[in-house]
């Protein structure tokens, strides 16, 4: 049979489960009736709600935490009872104690702030996150955002974006683009998705970029002016030479970091020793016509170093086949990129 204690606990969790939303219809009247039918369910939930309002700081959140461990190591100790009531404000930790503690790992995942937005061709976007921090999204390009209490998380489905990242010791922020995974404390960085590979550009502080999901597999620590690359797989990653894809291992390259900054802030493409997948890519943010490489990056084709105004896109573009062994073709709806060497029947079956 459980106590009112115990009732409280998990009522109180199942009615703060989801922050910032209103329990459902069912469930009010449920709890309402519990509420109404003894005067101690009431005192007991009113003990639940007083302790966690009181724990929004990390301090007083990360005691709970310790304090709980501590308590339920000691579960069969006759101290148990004095440990709980300094910890949880009610008397014994038993189930209560352990419904609580599921509650605080919950109520530390709750998500607390969410956004999801897409920017259109040609569009740039700045955010400005809860925390302080800056996120800019670059033109066609997509992020998902959640923070809780204990973490700070941006995935970049596609695209590029700017972050400048307010410092916070007590949650590392992450970004999830691809296969990798970029963690910071604070810093300002650029993350670029390409074809078949990430790239991370680091204007101050420090960055870890490793392979999502892969622990104790090598990652990179990149510092201020240094860019690291990542291959992903999941955005179409070229094979190499014996056909099987290259190895998810982050790698430092040397390019100039400020080239990432300049398209998202000022419209100035960069292209520094550029394949023709990573062009087309690139151009496609900018124009509404999309761009396609007959060819993937690392298999071949000319390698092309220019700066390109955004204004100036259609100018590159006609431009190109006197400037680079490449041939411009418009069919499907799509401006097509080919090494000169490939015959125009190979661009259109490919």
């Amino acid at each position: 049979m459980t106590t009112p204690r115990e009732e409280a606990a998990r009522w109180f969790i199942r009615m703060h489960r989801d922050a910032g939303a209103q329990p459902g219809a069912a469930d009010a009247a449920a709890w309402r009736t519990w509420m109404d039918a003894d005067p101690r369910h009431a005192a007991e939930y009113a003990a639940f709600e007083a302790l966690w309002q009181d724990f929004d700081s990390t301090p007083r959140t990360e005691a709970l935490a310790t304090a709980v461990n501590t308590a339920a190591r000691q579960r069969r100790n006759t101290r148990r009872a004095a440990i709980t009531r300094s910890v949880l404000g009610v008397a014994g930790l038993g189930t209560a104690g352990l419904v609580a503690w599921r509650g605080w790992l919950e109520w530390q995942d709750t998500t607390v702030f969410a956004l999801a937005r897409d920017s259109a061709i040609g569009e740039r976007i700045v955010l400005n996150l809860p925390d302080a921090s800056v996120l800019t999204l670059g033109p066609a390009s997509r992020i998902a955002t959640r923070y809780t209490r204990r973490r700070r998380a941006v995935v970049l489905e596609q695209g590029e974006a700017l972050l400048d990242v307010v410092r916070d010791a007590d949650r590392h922020f992450t970004i999830d683009a691809g296969q990798a995974r970029i963690t910071v404390l604070g810093t300002r960085f650029t993350v670029n998705r390409l074809p078949g590979l990430v790239r991370v550009s680091v204007e101050h502080g420090t960055v870890r970029l490793a392979v999502k999901g892969a622990e104790g597999a090598p990652f990179l620590l990149l510092q201020a002016g240094e860019v690291g690359e990542l291959p992903d797989e999941s955005a179409g990653a070229a094979p190499g030479a014996d056909g099987a894809h290259a190895s998810p291992l982050p790698r430092r390259v040397q390019r100039d970091a400020r080239d990432s900054f300049s398209s998202i802030e000022r419209g100035l493409i960069v292209f520094d020793s550029a394949g023709l997948g990573e062009i087309a890519a690139t151009l496609s943010r900018w124009r509404r016509q999309p761009v396609r490489a007959a060819v993937a990056d690392g298999t071949g084709g000319p390698r092309i170093t220019a700066a390109v105004q955004r204004a100036d896109v259609e100018s590159f573009l006609d431009a190109l086949p006197r400037i680079a062994a490449v041939r411009v073709q418009e069919r499907d709806g799509a401006t097509w990129l080919a090494p000169r060497s490939t015959a125009p029947e190979k661009i259109r079956k490919n």
